[in-house]
């Protein structure tokens, strides 16, 4: 079946150049602060076809030309006919035989891309070229499968949207629509002759002529005028005369993943977090969808679990990879984080391990091998990695010691190592001996970073300070093969220790929860979505925040790095009970590649019952508890479930039972 195809990854250059270039801030537009890759102006796509003869049709996403040559077994006296079918001919009848069709591709204002059907028709078996380099594997995409869909617009739907309310407001309107949404926005009947739109996460914002986010003062010019979507709740209008339409703009995304238990706000909080991870799932995963609606490697990191158990969408996962994964040369850290582009490569791996597409990661694997040679070029003597000038070493908003070499970096150095190597022998390719690298590398993080007297790790044997963090030693714990006893040590020690700082942000909630998960504390996880979710709920937020204090109040609960509306009221990273009540709850945990093997280990926690289903590659998982036993039934083979000792085979379409003892 024919589709559109275009040189591999320029699609998603092209649309991480608009959604960067179109974040607006205090009425200006916010460029973006790393490197955004160009694509290729021109590109040229070949393929060998043999063919009894016929009629084919080319389309085209730019100006091209055709040439047809007689594959070489049929040249005859060492001649080659050749005949060139331009652009202005789209239909190409061929005599029956084997030829080689070369067709270039311009395109100055999009990019190149092409949809050819009949007897030869355009699909992943062709190859493609930026003319200077060796030709490689196209891209496409399942949906532009239509000769009249071109892929330079991109598939969203759209929902005409009505508010809930309009009330009059100091110079103006506001207009409520009862919920977070990302919208176009037209105006018409504009008397004024300048206006102001101002758009709000919350209604003090949308008054705030000072300090809302995303605002508008324009001339009127002809009574009329359009605003590509942005998000919003509110929305001021100061021309009362006006009249606004709002278009809702979206991903069509089937919810496989589901949860449902007698907790009413736990169900609520789930729901919630299914919306919030529905309006950042757009051309790739954003961090949030009104301040920071950029594309982070880190956060589109945690996402990527959660879309394992809701959506289980793997093209939105592989053009997030590419867009982020950039182009050669790779001068420059993902998003200008060190551990952010570590985070990139063991994104890779996780996306291995949960789909085993390997046809997608061999077209990668060139930019994966760049992207490490990058690091690896840029480790000290000593084989740490260290920050540089023109470096940002994260981990996360929280103090810690970062004096020379921090613990965290090191950490996930290794594991990309690691990460590389697993993904290189998958593909039969030269894994560059990282994983002994990666072997000696923990031995010697072990002999600098380990503290045997606190059981713990430190932040930086450098500064002497042994300064002792939860961030640095929960990415210990989850990404170092520690034995029992020291990942015991790390759990009591600092997890269970309030002499230890706090941890703050979602973000990193993501990753201590899985801590505690794992160690089978079966309170803390609704604890948590009561105390933190449930509070956020209750103060009317109808997607879920960036960050949230439940001891803060009023306007505290929007202000964040020193602005009173900076905080992002709907963000991909505090989707994460999404997956920890999938992983934790239901139990559903892919022990092998693309679930060649799972496990199906249920806990209540502290809920009386549960139902839910988690997406599995071919189906879903669906998993009942309640206080007397579970009911599992899986669409595919491979599966285990667990009550304590008894681990049961689970049989493909049949529902298994079992009591807790």
């Amino acid at each position: 079946m024919s589709r559109w195809i275009w040189k591999f990854g320029e699609f998603e250059f092209y649309y991480n150049k608009l959604v960067h270039f179109r974040r607006q801030h205090y009425g200006h537009i916010e460029p973006p602060t790393w490197k955004i890759y160009p694509v290729e102006p021109v590109v040229m796509f070949e393929k060998v076809v043999s063919t009894q003869g016929g009629v084919f049709t080319i389309h085209a996403q730019g100006d091209y030309a055709t040439e047809i040559m007689p594959y070489p077994q049929q040249v005859k006296q060492g001649r080659i006919q050749v005949y060139i079918k331009w652009g202005a001919s789209p239909q190409v009848t061929l005599d029956p035989g084997t030829y080689d069709i070369q067709i270039r591709v311009q395109n100055a204002d999009t990019f190149p891309a092409i949809y050819v059907d009949g007897i030869v028709e355009s699909d992943q078996s062709w190859l493609a070229s930026d003319m200077a380099e060796k030709p490689a594997k196209v891209g496409s995409s399942p949906y532009y499968t239509d000769p009249d869909r071109k892929p330079e617009v991109f598939p969203f739907s759209y929902q005409d949207i009505q508010p809930v309310s309009v009330e009059k407001a100091e110079g103006g309107l506001v207009y409520d629509y009862g919920k977070e949404t990302f919208a176009a926005v037209t105006l018409s009947g504009l008397k004024d002759a300048e206006y102001t739109l101002r758009y709000g996460e919350s209604k003090e914002e949308a008054l705030d002529p000072v300090d809302c986010v995303i605002r508008f003062t324009r001339k009127n010019t002809d009574g009329q005028a359009s605003f590509i979507p942005y998000a919003f709740r509110y929305l001021f209008i100061s021309d009362t005369g006006a009249k606004i339409h709002a278009s809702y703009e979206y991903l069509e995304e089937e919810a496989k993943g589901t949860f449902h238990c007698n907790e009413p706000l736990i169900d609520q909080v789930y729901d919630t977090a299914v919306y919030t991870f529905q309006l950042n799932s757009r051309e790739f995963l954003l961090d949030g969808i009104k301040r920071d609606r950029w594309v982070w490697s880190a956060d589109a990191y945690q996402s990527f679990f959660v879309n394992h158990y809701l959506f289980f969408d793997k093209e939105l996962e592989k053009r997030t990879l590419i867009a982020l994964g950039g182009k050669k040369p790779f001068l420059a850290h993902i998003n200008t984080i060190v551990d952010y582009t570590f985070f990139w490569i063991i994104s890779l791996y996780e996306y291995y391990r949960c789909y085993k597409d390997l046809d997608f990661l061999d077209s990668m694997f060139a930019q994966l091998e760049e992207v490490m040679d990058f690091c690896l070029n840029r480790l000290d003597p000593d084989g740490y990695a260290r920050r540089r000038k023109e470096d940002w070493v994260f981990i996360d908003w929280a103090p810690m010691d970062k004096t020379g070499a921090l613990l965290g970096e090191q950490v996930l150095l290794a594991k990309s190592m690691e990460c590389y190597a697993v993904i290189a022998d998958a593909l039969g390719k030269d894994n560059k001996g990282l994983q002994d690298r990666c072997d000696q590398l923990r031995k010697k993080i072990m002999a600098d970073f380990y503290d045997p007297e606190q059981g713990v790790f430190i932040d930086s044997y450098e500064s002497g300070k042994k300064v002792v963090t939860r961030q640095n030693n929960i990415l210990a714990y989850l990404y170092m093969p520690l034995d029992r006893k020291i990942q015991k040590s790390i759990y009591e020690n600092v997890v269970c220790n309030d002499n230890v700082p706090q941890i703050t942000t979602p973000y990193f909630k993501f990753y201590e929860n899985q801590v505690v998960c794992r160690e089978g504390d079966s309170s803390q996880l609704e604890e948590a979505l009561r105390s933190y979710y449930g509070a956020m709920l209750k103060t009317g937020a109808t997607t879920l925040y960036e960050q949230f204090d439940p001891n803060e109040s009023g306007l505290q609960h929007y202000a964040m790095y020193g602005r009173r509306y900076e905080k992002s009221l709907c963000h991909c990273w505090s989707t994460s009970p999404i997956y920890l009540l999938g992983a934790y709850r239901m139990g559903v945990i892919n022990t092998g590649i693309a679930y060649s093997t799972f496990e199906v280990k249920p806990n209540l926690g502290d809920l009386k019952w549960f139902k839910g289903t988690v997406p599995v590659p071919g189906g879903i998982v669906s998993v009942e508890a309640d206080e007397k036993g579970v009911k599992v039934r899986s669409d595919i083979e491979g599966g285990t479930l667990v009550i304590g000792d008894r681990r049961i085979p689970l049989q493909a379409g049949q529902e298994t039972r079992a009591a807790w003892q």
